[in-house]
């Protein structure tokens, strides 16, 4: 698959962090992709020509002669998009007439009049997918993208005082769905032994009261403050020590990616889904289920470790859950623009005959 990618100078500023991680998102042995910018209408071709091919543009920017245009109309036609995005207005009014589904990105709202040259407008906030909609772009002609924000570069800083937590104390990070004997039980057991330490506990599900019953019959529910699902912040895991999911969850594999996308050590039980993640002191942690002294001689180990023990755990670990995600993520947007090709060489055939 080719994909174009047309972008607006201007519009690349405000979004740079979200088309670069889209761009970015794409990357796939299957998928070329060119990309060049614009600055205007008028300048676009011939600025993307030369960024492509390194050739030098007069400091004034102008195109002055034909021989230019052309050369770049036909470097361009050359290759072949199934695919060309659109980042901006002034990208929208290049019009490719080689071929290709035309997409235009959106993440705001804004004037629709200009997206004439448009076959579909593709957005990541939803938003927009309802402005979008709710203006004549129905859902034939509308989508939304499947995610591709990483959290990893979380940086809003936590006052732990909003927490009533002490400046100094230490926090870790239990996330889980509020059941019985998936394993509460065996991580409030655990944590009850570390001194001066907090507990963020993330989740939601219809035995949350036995949940806090339980850390208040060992005596944790103190430092324990308890986050509803709907209302998390991945900052509850970005602030942590690290986090302590050692459940035996249907989500459970949710839980770890998220904490390895923070950069946070996992310690979690073995199973199929963290085996997927997880590969014992290299990129997490794994602790028995069943024996509770040696789940804390490993809480206690981890805590002692060093800063440099923890970074290169952690972005080992980040490495795995970003390849992951990747994999994932590019199999939805492969899909999806694989139907669009598909609807828009239909369209084309029929037109043709």
């Amino acid at each position: 698959m080719k994909i174009l990618h047309i972008i607006d100078n201007t519009y690349f500023e405000t979004h740079r962090k979200t088309i670069s991680e889209f761009i970015l998102a794409l990357s796939h042995e299957n998928v070329e992709q060119k990309i060049y910018t614009v600055e205007g209408a008028e300048l676009g071709w011939v600025k993307t020509l030369c960024e492509i091919k390194n050739w030098k543009l007069p400091k004034s920017g102008k195109v002055r002669t034909v021989a230019n245009k052309i050369r770049t109309w036909l470097f361009l036609s050359s290759f072949h998009p199934d695919v060309i995005i659109k980042y901006g207005k002034s990208a929208r009014e290049i019009v490719w007439e080689t071929g290709g589904v035309q997409i235009s990105f959106l993440n705001e709202k804004e004037n629709l009049s200009t997206f004439e040259n448009t076959d579909y407008i593709m957005t990541n906030v939803e938003e927009v997918l309802s402005f979008v909609k709710s203006h004549g772009y129905s859902g034939a002609r509308s989508f939304l993208l499947p995610p591709f924000m990483y959290l990893y570069d979380n940086n809003v800083p936590v006052d732990k005082k909003t927490y009533f937590i002490p400046e100094k104390a230490k926090i870790i990070y239990i996330a889980g769905t509020f059941l019985k004997n998936i394993g509460f039980e065996r991580a409030f057991d655990s944590i009850g032994i570390i001194s001066d330490t907090y507990f963020f506990i993330v989740g939601s599900g219809p035995e949350e009261e036995y949940v806090k019953d339980y850390a208040s019959r060992v005596n944790i529910k103190a430092r324990s403050r308890f986050i509803p699902e709907i209302e998390k912040s991945f900052v509850s895991s970005s602030v942590a020590e690290f986090a302590f999911l050692p459940f035996d969850d249907s989500e459970l594999s949710k839980y770890i990616l998220e904490s390895l996308m923070q950069k946070k050590l996992v310690v979690t039980v073995k199973n199929s889904q963290s085996e997927e993640f997880i590969v014992d002191g290299k990129t997490g942690f794994f602790v028995s289920k069943n024996d509770n002294y040696l789940i804390k001689k490993k809480l206690k180990e981890i805590m002692a470790l060093s800063d440099e023990e923890k970074q290169k755990i952690t972005d080992a670990g980040f490495e795995v859950a970003k390849n992951y995600m990747h994999k994932k993520i590019i199999t939805g947007y492969l899909q999806t623009f694989e139907e669009l090709i598909k609807k828009y060489n239909s369209r084309k055939n029929l037109l043709n005959n």
